[in-house]
């Protein structure tokens, strides 16, 4: 099959027009990678500019940082809502028992939410690299066919001259 390309096209010329054989897979194969660039490119780019560890280090931090707002955010609502009752009994002891569970609460939910940060983060820093190794894999395919296609452009240029 023949199709009329644009002139700075790589092609072969068939009278005045310039045109090409199309390779299905090439153009399937292109089609991906374009897609690939065009859909996953920006949700993927953080992963590509750090380390594994530094990338997961960023989120923990994001994630402490958070957490400790919610925390506190939590803790002021709640600590609004029953400020009658703690009004009302000014028990020093009293007072240092909730202090120190508000304390062990927090330090419980942080472990937990670090954790799940740092298992969901490496998680997805993992799918990320393989999806760049799959673009890799895809561009270098790409690159391989045009350069065996060159080649044989060039071994038939050379058995038409020695001919």
């Amino acid at each position: 099959m023949c199709y009329t390309v644009p002139k700075n096209a790589l092609s072969r010329e068939c009278g005045n027009e310039r045109n090409v054989m199309l390779n299905e897979d090439k153009i399937r194969l292109m089609n991906e990678i374009a897609m690939f660039r065009k859909n996953e490119w920006k949700s993927e780019r953080p992963a590509r500019m750090y380390f594994r560890g530094d990338y997961v280090a960023k989120h923990l931090l994001q994630s402490f940082f958070a957490y400790t707002l919610s925390y506190c955010l939590f803790l002021a609502v709640a600590s609004l809502y029953s400020l009658e009752r703690i009004l009302n009994s000014v028990d020093v002891m009293e007072a240092v028992r909730l202090a120190r569970n508000a304390a062990v609460l927090y330090f419980l939910g942080l472990a937990a939410f670090e954790g799940i940060t740092l298992f969901v983060y490496r998680r997805k820093y993992a799918a990320a690299v393989k999806k760049q190794e799959e673009y890799l894999m895809k561009i270098n395919r790409l690159k391989k066919r045009y350069d065996v296609q060159d080649r044989m452009r060039e071994l038939s240029k050379e058995g038409g001259r020695n001919a």
